[in-house]
């Protein structure tokens, strides 16, 4: 085995163990936020467009930044990568690029092994094959909206899901990437709403419930119980929801049980305990 395979594969045990120390089953989504928070670090959005992340280890905090500017999949997948540089110990990191998966081959050790922190973190083979399975997905005959719909639900975007599950997982067939990757998530939000959406699109269904969702200003949302507007929310066409106001509540899915929903403003700066609070 590769040096670089041993790496990957003693970083990917290291992410399945903080997932055991947090209390998070092998076959749940991980809320990043959630988990930085718990675990006593500081997490933090800045305005900084050229920034992806950064983790930062002074005497009296720990602390990682996000830039407010990327889409909420890559910021999930940047916080990842930043509490892999804490709890690999690589200290203080400063990223302006986070490397995609297939294109590691310019990265250091620390950036190629925090980036495996955060694909296992976030996308484990149980947490991945449960995602389709729960939903009765068959692998051998996926369709974008069925990657999309499971990629919400772990929190990470369709393009870094699909990587993983050809690169790392290896679970897919190439002919199957091939055809996938071929489809952008802008036509497949437009699949799901019938119109052009400018924000996120959330396709919510039963797996959700008692689950979190992080959205924002402008996001749809769908699978909730028809005729619910909240503040938060408001219901427009097709029994598809509009995140309105900035807040926190909990919504009724129209599969039955419930949801948190939590609404930030667009490019939200500031810390993560301030996030959802109304101006």
């Amino acid at each position: 085995m590769s040096q670089r395979c041993l790496l990957s594969a003693a970083v990917a045990k290291r992410a399945i163990e903080f997932r055991v120390a947090t209390g998070l089953s092998f076959e749940n989504p991980c809320d990043i936020y959630e988990a930085i928070s718990e675990y006593g670090i500081d997490l933090q959005f800045v305005d900084i467009p050229s920034l992806e992340g950064m983790y930062l280890e002074e005497p009296e905090a720990r602390r990682i930044c996000v830039s407010a500017h990327r889409p909420v999949g890559r910021q999930h997948y940047t916080a990842a990568h930043e509490l892999g540089h804490h709890l690999l110990g690589h200290g203080s990191q400063f990223d302006t690029v986070v490397g995609d998966l297939g294109q590691v081959k310019s990265l250091t050790p620390e950036e190629r092994a925090a980036d495996a922190f955060a694909r296992y973190v976030l996308m484990p083979p149980r947490a991945v094959q449960a995602a389709f399975r729960s939903r009765g997905f068959n692998l051998t005959a996926l369709e974008p909206v069925a990657v999309y719909r499971a990629a919400c639900w772990l929190g990470v975007g369709y393009a870094t899901l699909l990587n993983q599950m050809w690169h790392s997982l290896r679970i897919l067939q190439p002919s199957h990437y091939r055809r996938l990757s071929k489809a952008s998530p802008k036509t497949i939000k437009a699949k799901l709403t019938g119109a052009t959406p400018q924000g996120d699109v959330w396709p919510l269904d039963s797996v959700w419930a008692d689950r979190k969702l992080h959205a924002q200003l402008g996001d749809l949302i769908i699978g909730l119980r028809p005729g619910y507007s909240t503040r938060t929310l408001t219901e427009s066409d097709d029994s598809i929801y509009v995140a309105s106001n900035v807040g926190e509540a909990i919504f009724p899915l129209a599969t039955g049980r419930t949801l948190t929903i939590c609404v930030s403003r667009a490019a939200y700066v500031g810390f993560y305990d301030y996030r959802y609070l109304p101006e």
